[in-house]
C-alpha cells in the first residue's frame, strides 16, 4: 500500500476512528473524575559520601569518591529499605503494610548533584508531607546510628589493643625490677610506652568522632503541605484518551481493511482481472415512484453518469483500433453488479454515435433488457434458437433506427446447451452482417454456465464489477472461467461508485475529477431501497459463493467492537452525569462506590 492508500483507509473509516477517540476520551475523563484525589509531599536529603576508613584513622577524606554516581545510587536504594518503611508505619500509625508504603514513595537523585528527592503520595496533603519527612528522618537517623556503630566498633578494637599495650608495659616494668635495668629492656619499654600513647590518642579521637558523626545524609528541605492534588489529572487523562482512542480506531480501521477482500481501487481491479478499466460509472438514484431501470444516457444526458457511459463508449472504440472486435459479451462475476444497466446504456450510447447496434439478452432466468427499452419479451432469443420464430420477427426497434433489441424470451429447458450450440454462433454471424456492434447481456459468470457457453462465440468479454462489493476471489474465479473457454477479456467497467463518497472510498473516481462540472439538479440517482435492491440481495444470496472467512471475521469483529464501544460510551456518559449530579447535590454516591471498591 502507498501513502495515498493509507490516507484513503483513514478517510473511509473515519467514523470508526472518531467514535473510538470520543468514547475512549470520555471514558478516560470519567474515570479520572471519579478517582480519589492524590496529594504529594517532597523532602530533599543531601548525601555526604565518606570513606569508612575516615572513622578508623580519624582523618577526613574527600567527601566525593572516584565513583560518585555509584555511591549516590547506593544511598538511594538504602532509603527504600523495609526497616525504614516499618519505622515510618509505626511512627505515624499508618494502616498499611511497609510494602504498600514503599509503593507510594519514590526516591531519585536530582541531576548531577548529591541531593536526593524523596516523594510521597497520600490521600491528604498533610499525610503526604508527614510520610516524606518521616521517611527522610528515618534514613538520616539510620545512617547516623550505622556510622556511629562502625566507629564504636573501631574504638573497641583500639581499646583492646590499648589494654594489651598496658599489659606489655607492666610486664617490662616487672622484668626491669627483677633483672635490673639494661639498654635492651629500656628500649623495649620506650617502644611500648610510645605505642600506648598513640593508641590512647587514637581511642580518644574515635570517641570524639563517634559523638560528632551525623551519618551520610541530612535533610536540607523538609516537605511542606501542598493543597494541590497531583492526581487525577483530567487534562492529561483526556490527552491519553485521545492518543489511545486514535490508536484503537486506526487499529480497527486497518484490521477491517486487511480482512476485507472487496476490490477497492481501479489498480486493484486491473491486477485481479488482468485487463484495463475502461470506465467507472457512478451509482444512480432516481426519485421515489420513478422507473428504476432506465437509459440514463438518453433520459438524463447532462448527468455525470451519462458522460461516464460516453467515456466508456470512447474507450471501447479506442481498444478496437484494429476493428477486430464486433461481438461483445457483457457480464459480471456475481449478480447485482450492474451488467444489464451498463449493457443497455452502452448500446444506446453507441447508437447515438451513429453505430448500428444490436443488444441481445441471453439472461433467461432474470431478463431485464425489456425494462430499459419498453419492449416486449414475448418473443426472444430462446424462440429463435428453438426455431419457433425467425430472427427478423424477434428483433425489436425501440425507437432509434440504429438500435435493435433482442430480448431473451421464455426460459428454455437447456439454456447452456442452447447458447453453446452452432445455432447461437450462426445467429451472431447473421447479426454481424448488419450491425457494427453486437452486445450480448448474459447472466453472471459464477451464477450459471450460460456466460461461459456463449463466450466462445464472441470477439471479446466486458466484465462489470461493482465498486466496493465485488470481491477479489470472485474476480479471480471469473477470469479463470473465461480462460478455460478461451474467451478474450477486453476490459472491466467499475459500476456503482458514489461521487465524492465511493462504496469503499478507494480511487474509483479515477478520471472523474471534473464530475462536479455537471449540474447537481440534473443528476438523479437510484434509490438504495426498493424492488431492484431487494432483487439484487436475493440474487447474491442465491448465486454468490459464501464470503471469505476473513471478511466474515472482519464484519463480526466490527459489529462486536462497535457494540462494545457503544456500550462503553453510554456507560461513560451515564457515569459522568451521575458524578456531576452527585457532586452538585452532595449525595455521596461516588464516595460510597469508591469505598466499596477500595
Amino acid at each position: 500500500m502507498e501513502l495515498l492508500d493509507y490516507l484513503n483507509v483513514i478517510r473511509v473509516r473515519k467514523w470508526v476512528i472518531i467514535q473510538a477517540v470520543v468514547i475512549v476520551t470520555v471514558a478516560a475523563i470519567v474515570v479520572s473524575l471519579i478517582q480519589p484525589k492524590v496529594y504529594q509531599g517532597e523532602a530533599k536529603v543531601l548525601v555526604s559520601e565518606k570513606d569508612s576508613g575516615a572513622a578508623l584513622f580519624g582523618t577526613v577524606l574527600p567527601e566525593i569518591s572516584s565513583q560518585p554516581e555509584r555511591g549516590l545510587q547506593t544511598q538511594v536504594q538504602l532509603m527504600q529499605l523495609r526497616p525504614l518503611a516499618e519505622n515510618t508505619v509505626r511512627e505515624l500509625g499508618l494502616e498499611m503494610s511497609p510494602e504498600q508504603l514503599l509503593q507510594s514513595v519514590a526516591v531519585s537523585a536530582i541531576g548531577q548533584t548529591n541531593i536526593v528527592l524523596l516523594t510521597a503520595k497520600a490521600s491528604s496533603p498533610d499525610r503526604a508531607a508527614e510520610v516524606a519527612n518521616t521517611m527522610a528522618a528515618e534514613y538520616v537517623e539510620w545512617s547516623r546510628v550505622s556510622k556511629r556503630e562502625s566507629i564504636k566498633a573501631a574504638a573497641n578494637e583500639v581499646d583492646d589493643r590499648l589494654q594489651d599495650a598496658r599489659g606489655e608495659i607492666l610486664a617490662l616494668g616487672r622484668r626491669i625490677h627483677q633483672e635490673g635495668k639494661s639498654d635492651e629492656l629500656a628500649a623495649e619499654l620506650q617502644i611500648a610506652a610510645s605505642s600506648y600513647t598513640t593508641l590512647a590518642e587514637k581511642l580518644e579521637q574515635l570517641r570524639i568522632n563517634e559523638q560528632l558523626e551525623f551519618g551520610s545524609g541530612r535533610i536540607v528541605s523538609a516537605a511542606v503541605v501542598d493543597p494541590r492534588p497531583v492526581a487525577p489529572e483530567p487534562k492529561r487523562s483526556a490527552l491519553i484518551g485521545v492518543a489511545l482512542g486514535m490508536i484503537l480506531g486506526l487499529g480497527m480501521a486497518f484490521l477491517y481493511e486487511y480482512l476485507d477482500n472487496t476490490l477497492k481501487s481501479s489498480d486493484e481491479v486491473e491486477r485481479v482481472f488482468g485487463a484495463p478499466v475502461l470506465g467507472t460509472i457512478p451509482v444512480e438514484r432516481v426519485e421515489k415512484g420513478t422507473r428504476s431501470r432506465r437509459l440514463t444516457i438518453v433520459e438524463d444526458p447532462g448527468s455525470s453518469s451519462a458522460e461516464s457511459y460516453r467515456i466508456l463508449r470512447n474507450s471501447l472504440d479506442f481498444i478496437n483500433f484494429e476493428h477486430d472486435i464486433k461481438t461483445v459479451l457483457v457480464t459480471s462475476a456475481a449478480p447485482g453488479e450492474g451488467k444489464s444497466t451498463v449493457a443497455a446504456n452502452l448500446a444506446a450510447g453507441l447508437a447515438q454515435a451513429g453505430k448500428k447496434v444490436v443488444l441481445a439478452s441471453c439472461d433467461f432466468r432474470r431478463p431485464t433488457t425489456e425494462q430499459f427499452f419498453g419492449v416486449s419479451n414475448t418473443v426472444g432469443l430462446s424462440d429463435v434458437l428453438l426455431g419457433k420464430h425467425s430472427l427478423k420477427a424477434a428483433l425489436q426497434r425501440p425507437g432509434d433506427d440504429s438500435l435493435l433489441v433482442l430480448t431473451s424470451g421464455k426460459m428454455p429447458a437447456n439454456p447452456s446447451e442452447l447458447l453453446g450450440s452452432r445455432k447461437m454462433e450462426a445467429l451472431l454471424t447473421e447479426l454481424s452482417e448488419w450491425a457494427d456492434w453486437i452486445l450480448v447481456d448474459s447472466p453472471p459468470l459464477l451464477a450459471v454456465a450460460d456466460p461461459a457457453s456463449v463466450a466462445r462465440w464472441v470477439d471479446g468479454v466486458l466484465v462489470v464489477s461493482q465498486a466496493g462489493v465485488s470481491t477479489r476471489d470472485a474476480g479471480k474465479k471469473a477470469v479463470e472461467l473465461l480462460n478455460n473457454v478461451g474467451a478474450r477479456l477486453m476490459g472491466v467497467v467499475v459500476w456503482g461508485f458514489e461521487e465524492n463518497k465511493t462504496g469503499s472510498g478507494y480511487g474509483y473516481a479515477d478520471g472523474y475529477y471534473y464530475a462536479g462540472y455537471y449540474s447537481e439538479a440534473s443528476t438523479r440517482r437510484m434509490p438504495r431501497a426498493g424492488a431492484r435492491a431487494e432483487s439484487a440481495v436475493q440474487d447474491r444470496a442465491q448465486w454468490v459463493p459464501p464470503e471469505s472467512m476473513g471478511r466474515r471475521f472482519a464484519a463480526a469483529t466490527g459489529r462486536v467492537l462497535a457494540g462494545l464501544l457503544g456500550f462503553a460510551g453510554v456507560m461513560a456518559v451515564l457515569a459522568l452525569v451521575i458524578y456531576f449530579l452527585d457532586q452538585y447535590f452532595g449525595w455521596g454516591v461516588a464516595q460510597s462506590i469508591l469505598s466499596v471498591l477500595g
